[in-house]
């Protein structure tokens, strides 16, 4: 049986300091195909369907026109999502073309590297892919070489593939030993040789409404540590801001490579016979965590839970009994009203008038009319409308609404209400100002 999914996905992507051009390249569900044509840039959509391919890559394009050759992973993205969206097929057909496909475009770029005598120290030889396919509710993620995937469910946070490199990575780091890096290469059969050098396939997941997966290249996994990542997800469920958030403070912690951020969230889920699949439920501690913060923000929405249909009960007794008292004093003033004995009519006494002649008046200096001040043309008043904050609303979600898709809009007018960083402590029936745009634009 098949599910419709509403899905919002969002990227940003931008060149490092010590770059010449910015080399990462994304794949935004066919809608958007970037490569190399702008060093900073910034895209995203929303859409249903049954079947949808997202993907990251850094340093897996290779063109020379000399002997004609070129390869890309985003056109063989293309490609990929072409055949399986016109020919039918299971969840593992699909994950197994996707693994060639990935695979065999690796062993290509790296063929061309190593006829051209490319060093293994340059920036071309650290490739990466993180691609992630959505079809028939389940969701499999696929990386190779610094490609990175994370999903998030509520309090659940993990990174979807096995880190190959991990283990060496967290021993040179001191945080583990190297008979526990050892340990887990030969638990997941990895050599030192192919830490890098294969495609990493996840297990399918089952999706949920609610659920958020970021792709993101080794720009940000370098300067960003997993615990930073997992607050914003958890925080958030606004991919646009999430992916804002997660580049720039990649940039504040002057990260020297090409950053690119996506994330991918799932809104609704729907199947063919109608039904929708519900979001998990917030477990009470986080798989990662042994101890999680405790936030007065989640307390005090269970506690609301808890008395939810005291307060609805409550607010209709008194919601009647206000109504029967307004219905009591009106009544009560209609029955005083007929019992009180009409006003006596007093005869009013008849006047004789008699006509007196009246003096002519003597000629007077005529009167200049007085002339009418036209009063100055005032400049027109700069118009701001008001919106007032409705359940489910954001700031950047109203910033979207009366300017447009830029984060820039949404920091603005945050700083034009007087809305603290970052930007998020808007409550319902808030009034927010919306000042036309020239005004907006001057906000520093």
């Amino acid at each position: 049986m098949s599910e419709i999914l509403k899905v919002n996905a969002c990227v940003y992507s931008r060149k490092g300091y010590e770059r010449e051009s910015n080399k990462d390249d994304f794949y935004l569900n066919g809608k958007f195909l970037s490569e190399h044509h702008l060093d900073n840039m910034q895209a995203s959509m929303e859409n249903r369907g049954s079947e949808f391919l997202f993907a990251v890559a850094d340093h897996m394009e290779y063109s020379d026109d000399e002997k004609r050759a070129r390869f890309s992973i985003l056109r063989e993205m293309g490609r990929f999502h072409e055949k399986i969206s016109v020919h039918d097929g299971d969840l593992s057909y699909k994950t197994k073309e996707l693994n060639s496909r990935v695979t065999e475009t690796a062993k290509y770029l790296e063929s061309f590297l190593d006829m051209n005598n490319v060093p293994e120290t340059e920036p071309e030889r650290k490739m990466g892919f993180s691609g992630l396919l959505l079809t028939d509710g389940n969701a499999v993620g696929a990386t190779y070489g610094t490609g990175h995937i994370y999903f998030c469910r509520s309090g659940i946070f993990k990174h979807m593939t096995v880190d190959r490199a991990q283990p060496k990575r967290l021993a040179e780091l001191g945080i583990i030993s190297d008979e526990e890096a050892e340990s887990f290469q030969e638990k997941y059969n990895i050599s030192d040789d192919d830490s890098a050098n294969q495609v990493t396939m996840s297990e399918p997941i089952e999706l949920m409404e609610g659920d958020k997966f970021l792709l993101i290249s080794d720009g940000i996994y370098n300067v960003l540590d997993e615990e930073y990542i997992e607050d914003i997800m958890s925080m958030r469920s606004d991919s646009t801001y999430i992916a804002y958030r997660i580049l720039s403070e990649a940039v504040k912690r002057g990260s020297t490579d090409d950053m690119t951020a996506m994330v991918i969230s799932v809104d609704r889920i729907r199947s063919t016979s109608g039904s929708a699949k519900k979001p998990a439920a917030r477990p009470k501690a986080t798989a990662l965590k042994s101890t999680p913060p405790p936030t007065f923000k989640y307390q005090k929405s269970r506690n609301y839970k808890k008395y939810e249909n005291i307060i609805y009960y409550v607010a209709v007794f008194l919601t009647t009994i206000l109504l029967l008292l307004i219905l009591y004093f009106v009544i009560m003033n209609i029955f005083n009203n007929l019992n009180d004995p009409e006003d006596e009519i007093t005869p009013t006494p008849v006047v004789s008038i008699t006509n007196t002649p009246s003096p002519t008046p003597e000629a007077t200096d005529e009167v200049t009319p007085t002339p009418e001040i036209t009063p100055e043309p005032t400049k027109a008043a700069v118009e701001i409308r008001e919106h007032r904050v409705r359940p489910g609303d954001t700031l950047s979600k109203i910033a979207r609404q009366y300017y447009g898709d830029d984060y820039a809009y949404v920091e603005k007018l945050g700083k034009y209400n007087e809305i603290p960083e970052p930007y998020d402590t808007i409550v319902i029936d808030q009034i927010i100002k919306i000042p036309p745009i020239e005004v907006l634009m001057k906000v520093r």
